[in-house]
This record gives structure tokens, sequence and C-alpha cells, in this order.
């Protein structure tokens, strides 16, 4: 037993003096994954000359093309304005000249767009006010519509409270069968989003989709704006 015993204590004292911790191995770093949307908001805009946006959640380590193309486009196929790099991600401010192409136009879409094939990206769009030397700056509208399901009066009614609408831009309701997303479907009424943020709005669900255990329901910008949402409900009463 005493053998043994020296032979540990021979051993622990060679790992010490070689430098290798034999008390327990460090914890380990834990990479925290990206998660969520990127999105960013209009800061400032120089008439026909430059848009200056402020970034939100963006992935870090990411490179983006930033496109400008005409108001409803969401920037898709726009005009190709710049490339940059995102470095430590989340929130940071890049100003954009407008192209030539899109000077005169009133409102203007841009979008940054991912080409390193993680397939983030990000749109929104600004007021390219007309008129010599005019600048202005606004607290633009970031992120994204979306909406839950309140109550559901069977075969009769729904109502729904959005979150993060954004303002002064109007919407038409559709409803359609499950899986659809609400695309196509039959349009059950409009609304203005006012101020925007958190609204109530109750529609009547449609004579072609009662009797159906679940409905899907959608609102859609009409302004061009291209800002949706859309959810779904069992056709049941509740609460």
């Amino acid at each position: 037993m005493k053998y043994i015993i020296s032979l540990l204590l021979t051993l622990t004292l060679l790992l010490a003096s070689s430098g290798l911790a034999i008390a327990g191995l460090a914890p380990s770093r834990v990479a925290h994954a990206y998660s969520g949307i990127p999105t960013f908001s209009i800061v400032s805009v120089t008439t026909n000359k430059t848009v200056t946006i402020r970034t939100h959640n963006f992935p870090a380590s990411d490179t983006f093309k930033v496109l400008m193309g005409k108001m409803g486009t969401k920037g898709v196929g726009g005009y190709y304005v710049d490339t940059i790099s995102s470095g430590a991600g989340g929130k940071f401010t890049a100003t954009f000249s407008i192209p030539v192409e899109l000077k005169g136009q009133y409102q203007i879409a841009i979008r940054l767009q991912s080409t390193t094939g993680s397939g983030y990206y990000a749109y929104n769009w600004f007021y390219n006010k007309v008129g010599k030397g005019v600048s202005y700056s606004t607290k633009g509208y970031t992120g994204y519509p979306t909406f839950s399901i309140s109550s559901v009066v069977r075969n009769k009614k729904v109502t729904i409270r959005t979150n993060n609408l954004p303002k002064n831009d109007t919407f038409k309701v559709l409803m359609n069968t499950m899986g659809t997303k609400g695309i196509n479907g039959i349009q059950v009424g409009t609304f203005n989003s006012g101020t925007g943020g958190v609204k109530t709005f109750t529609f009547k669900i449609p004579a072609d989709l009662k009797n159906l255990g679940r409905i899907a329901i959608r609102f859609q910008s009409t302004s061009g704006s291209g800002y949706y949402a859309y959810n779904w409900f069992y056709n049941n009463t509740y609460p």
C-alpha cells in the first residue's frame, strides 16, 4: 500500500512540474449562436444624395451587399450600391449614396442581403423627399408586424391583437384554408394602422370557410410597403 501511495505522489509531482493541471479541467467556453432576425431603421436622408441606416441584431462577421429599388420591390433585384461587413454584428450605422437611377423617386426601397450564403437579409424603405438639398431625420420603423388570436366565435368571427404595426399603413385581411398562410384568401376586411403598435380588430369568418376545423388568417399592406403578417386559429368558440 505504501508503495502505491509513493507511486501516486511521484506521478503527481511529475505532472505538476510539467505544468499540467490535475485538479480538474477548466470549463470550456460555449459559443453563443446568433439567433433572431436582422433589421434596420432609417436614421436620416438627404434628398437624392444619401441615406443613413442603423442596424439591429445583425449577425457578426457576415458580408452584405446593399441594394436600392423602387417602392414595393423590397429592394429585390435593385441597383447595387455598396458592400459592407457586419463586423461585431448587432447595432452599427452606415451611410449609402442614392443611385442616379432612383433620384427623384418619392419613396425608395433599400435591402441588405448576405453574400456569404448565410441567407440573412433585411429590407426597409424611406421617403426621398423631392426638393433641393432637403434633409430630414426619422425614427424609422424597425422589425416586422405580428398578431395573436384573442378570441373566436365559431363560424362567426375572430378577434386579433396586433404587435409592432407600422404607422399609417393600410392592410387588407384575408382568410383561407389551413396551410395557405392566408395567401390568395377571401378578403374579409381592411384596416388602417393609424399610430401603429398594438391594435385590436374583429373580422367575420366567411361563409365558404364555415365548419372548417382550422382557418388561416393574413393581413398584408395595400400601400406597397411590403409589410404583412399571418397566423391561424381553431374554428371553435373561445375563450
